[in-house]
């Protein structure tokens, strides 16, 4: 093999694990972002407000295939749990209650603390809990927290009913249990991408650092990639989302999908001015530089 050959290969070689260094690092880096974008809009002062000033009664969500409102939903979990409790004879009283005492205010005021609960659950939980919680198998199904029979009042029994249902739809969507969840969107989680980030363009300017304007071209594909995904996945959002945009999973979380254009838009913006630098760096050196030791040569 001769010289010529084995510098083709070791630049072959070079670019495509530079490529894939470029890619994985943007993936920490988006894992990173979505995270902590993430928590920082579930605690902010804007989704806070959102919660306060939305009537959480009157939001749809699915259930069996058909758009019910929380307090349709609600009323019928009440008229289930006192079904239980009072003697078949007097059920039709239980059903009149249930429309006289599961008033809108209610469900808004039960279901506004189980949202602030639940995001205390996920967002404040130690991963060193949720992994205890895998280790001894506790789920959804079996935590006693969530058996409707330790209930004592409707009320309860409603908070009960809104949190598993809740926990389980989060499960079923995102297909792991909620303290692997939990763990995932931990600031831990966070910091550890952040790291991998980091060695990954460490390691790359490392391979890189003896053609230094190649890395301007790799930063700028690191940046518009970046950017482009964020914006891909914000398009994918409103089209699965089409047509559902009166379900409770649409109100809240468009406003959090937006709130990934700022990092969109820097990481197009830095993409565009690494890549710009290249392209002008690459003609200077080729029409002025190489130029002139071309013609000192002559």
């Amino acid at each position: 093999m001769d010289k010529k050959t084995k510098t083709l290969i070791f630049k072959v070689l070079k670019n495509t694990i530079s490529l894939l260094l470029c890619v994985t690092a943007t993936v920490s880096m988006l894992g990173a972002t979505l995270i902590s974008v993430a928590r920082d809009y579930l605690q902010s002062e804007q989704f806070y407000e959102q919660i306060e000033t939305t009537d959480l009664s009157s939001v749809k969500f699915v259930v069996n295939n058909s758009k019910v409102t929380v307090l349709d939903f609600v009323r019928a979990k009440a008229s289930d749990y006192l079904e239980n409790q009072m003697p078949s004879s007097f059920f039709p009283i239980g059903n009149y209650a249930v429309d006289k005492l599961v008033t809108p205010l209610l469900v808004k005021n039960i279901i506004k603390n189980e949202v602030y609960g639940l995001l205390d659950y996920f967002l404040n939980t130690s991963v060193t809990d949720a992994e205890y919680r895998i280790e001894n198998g506790v789920t959804i199904q079996n935590n006693e927290e969530l058996n409707i029979d330790n209930a004592r009042t409707v009320e309860e029994a409603i908070s009960i009913y809104a949190r598993k249902f809740v926990l389980q739809s989060i499960e079923n969507v995102s297909g792991m249990s909620t303290d692997k969840l939990i763990i995932l969107i931990s600031e831990q989680t966070v910091s550890k991408l952040i790291t991998l980030a980091v060695i990954l363009l460490v390691i790359l300017v490392a391979i890189n650092i003896t053609t230094i304007f190649n890395l301007l071209l790799y930063g700028g594909f690191v940046g518009v990639l970046y950017g482009a995904v964020i914006k891909i996945a914000q398009n994918k959002f409103d089209q699965w989302n089409a047509g559902l945009e009166d379900l409770v999973g649409y109100v809240f979380l468009k406003p959090l999908a937006d709130a990934y254009s700022p990092n969109a838009t820097t990481g197009f913006i830095v993409g565009i001015i690494l890549i710009a630098l290249f392209v002008g760096v690459y003609f200077l050196f080729k029409n002025f530089v190489n130029k002139d030791k071309t013609e000192e040569q002559k």
